[in-house]
């Protein structure tokens, strides 16, 4: 009987049920491979063999499978309910792992895998989400055959991505012939996401996670220590030179015997709380996905986009956008006289600017000037930081302000805006020209935003509310689960107008936007900051939270991009959106300093 849905994905639907023949409790997954027609009965003889080949293993670190059945043209599989946590789960609550505590997973997995695949099988999915712990602290492999079960074994199926791309070995995604070794390279990038939180190739677009599959070397975390050398060996691209189950035991286990004598990580995972409602669904890989706390994940089974595993505590950092660094900013600024302007058009400094430098301030948001000469990318721009904006000209290498224009003054000077709205009037968190306009721009303010026009500079560059406040969920379709709590910058990518990243906490989309109108569909996402791995990954200010982005004036692949008092300029390719640091990081300077 079943009981409650423990979650659903592109592969299936996982129920909890009851056995009441045996009156124990199971996991029913309710797949979404169909048995009518020619080639629906192909695939479902298919996956029965291989479903059935798999219960009939017998392994303590191997899920069990208790019955195979077709219902309502539908496949079902009741498995074993393991009440314990998944490994991702693990690494996301007490962090990454130790290598002699990583070797003995590895050698619990490598076990499995001889069973498995002495079985005729493969498990196809390899990853912490599909590795859960009993509670004696065993791991335990679960969700096998997702190709099998989707009816092909190649690796996209109607233009969907079907698996878990930044654990796919190369041969799948070339299109060549899998088998055991392929598991094995899966493993090598699992034991890699245990030892540091993060995938080997883990990059900010598919297409770069794949392309670094088939040609990039894997980045082997640093805490591998003795560990690296089987990882280098799991992780070849020719399936050919990876070690055998045998060998790669044998190089593990002079290393986990290190970890005898000491307490296992796993039966530490077993006991730490898991959320109720995805203590389920990770075992079978149907959910998991994370909410405002940052524990990012993809669904084991959909249509796969990249996964980012971060700790929580830097999206928090990040969506405060007032944090210490503001704090003595705002110190700083209380010391400086009063701004004299009384409008939004700045054009008169404040009288009393200190020449010297003080504490740096950190930049929340920019928004270009709309007579700026340059829509691709411009040069003048307001910067804001937490009540306080200028204007300026940016420049193309060095410090991004290459002259301040105005300011600094109060956000209270935008009288027909932020004046009258206490939430805007005290900082801003983004702001995004409206496609197609030069003198409207959405703003986002916590979890509201506004539209409003700004004339130019023959005008004061006098500011209209158009629309709002409205609350951020309207943008839903846009932003996808950012639209919750609030956004923190929006950057266009290089190659398509209609195309932007937007970043909050340690998380981002790439979305496109619809039209004029708060609308628009999420191309990627959400994931996680570390998959910019030439970039933000590298630099921990930037991999909790990004404040700010704006194009390089006159380099079309190059941003300014802003992290509490750092910033740092990037190139972004087209197409594949590879990342590189061309300058930076650096310090910010304090506003007063700037000439």
């Amino acid at each position: 009987m079943l009981l409650d849905r423990l979650g659903s994905g592109g592969m299936g639907t996982v129920w909890r049920a009851s056995d009441r023949l045996l009156n124990r409790t199971v996991a029913v997954k309710e797949t979404h491979l169909r048995a009518s027609g020619d080639k629906g009965a192909e695939h479902a003889a298919r996956a029965r063999r291989e479903a059935h080949a798999i219960a009939r293993i017998s392994h303590p670190n191997v899920v069990n499978i208790h019955d195979l059945v077709f219902h309502d043209e539908r496949l079902w599989l009741v498995m074993e309910y393991v009440d314990g946590p998944s490994l991702k789960q693990h690494v996301a609550a007490a962090g990454p792992m130790d290598s002699a505590a990583v070797a003995e997973i590895g050698l619990q997995l490598l076990s499995a895998l001889e069973a498995v695949h002495a079985a005729g099988a493969l498990h196809r999915d390899i990853k912490p989400g599909n590795i859960l712990l009993r509670r004696d602290g065993r791991a335990v492999l679960c969700d096998f055959g997702i190709a099998a079960l989707a009816g092909s074994e190649s690796l996209t199926t109607s233009g969907a991505v079907m698996g878990s791309f930044e654990y796919i070995a190369p041969e799948r995604v070339s299109g060549l012939p899998v088998g055991p070794p392929s598991d094995l390279f899966s493993l090598g990038a699992t034991l890699c996401v245990l030892l540091s939180g993060r995938s080997p190739f883990a990059r900010p677009e598919p297409v770069g996670v794949l392309n670094a599959i088939i040609r990039d070397e894997p980045d082997i975390p640093a805490a591998a220590g003795p560990l690296r050398p089987a990882l280098e060996a799991l992780l070849r691209k020719d399936p050919a030179e990876r070690p055998s189950v045998e060998r790669a035991s044998g190089m593990l286990r002079p290393l986990a015997a290190a970890s005898a004598s000491a307490s296992a990580p796993a039966s530490t995972s077993a006991s730490a709380p898991a959320p109720a409602q995805a203590e389920g669904t990770r075992q079978f890989g149907v959910g998991g996905g994370g909410s405002r706390g940052r524990l990012v994940g993809v669904a084991a089974v959909s249509a796969v986009l990249l996964v980012g595993v971060v700790a929580g505590v830097g999206a928090l950092m990040s969506r405060s956008k007032l944090g210490a660094d503001a704090a003595a900013s705002s110190a700083s600024s209380a010391t400086s006289p009063a701004a004299t302007r009384t409008d939004a058009a700045g054009t008169t400094a404040s009288p009393g600017d200190s020449p010297a430098a003080t504490h740096p301030t950190r930049t929340d948001a920019v928004m270009p000037v709309p007579d700026d000469p340059s829509l691709e990318a411009p040069g003048h721009y307001w910067m804001f930081s937490g009540d306080r904006y200028i204007r300026a000209r940016m420049a193309a290498s060095g410090h991004p302000v290459s002259e301040r224009l105005s300011g600094p003054s109060p956000l209270d000077a935008w009288k027909e805006t932020f004046q009258s709205l206490p939430g805007f009037r005290d900082r801003i968190d983004a702001t995004l020209r409206v496609p197609g306009s030069r003198d409207e721009y959405w703003v986002f303010s916590g979890d509201q935003y506004l539209r409003m026009r700004i004339a130019g500079a023959a005008q004061g560059y006098a500011d209209a509310l158009v629309a709002g406040p409205r609350p951020l969920r309207d943008w839903a379709d846009a932003f996808g689960e950012l639209a919750g709590d609030g956004i923190d910058a929006v950057m266009r990518t290089p190659d398509d107008p209609e195309q932007y990243w937007v970043f909050a906490g340690d998380r981002y989309v790439r979305t496109r936007l619809d039209g004029e109108g708060p609308g628009g569909e999420v191309n990627l996402g959400p994931s996680g900051l570390d998959g910019w791995a030439g970039t933000f990954y590298r630099h921990a200010a930037f991999k909790h939270g990004i404040d700010a982005a704006m194009p390089v004036p006159g380099r079309k692949n190059d941003y300014w991009v802003f992290s509490g008092t750092q910033y740092m300029k990037i190139r972004v390719t087209d197409g594949r959106y590879d990342d590189t640091v061309v300058e930076g990081p650096r310090t910010l300077r304090d506003w007063s300093t700037l000439g």
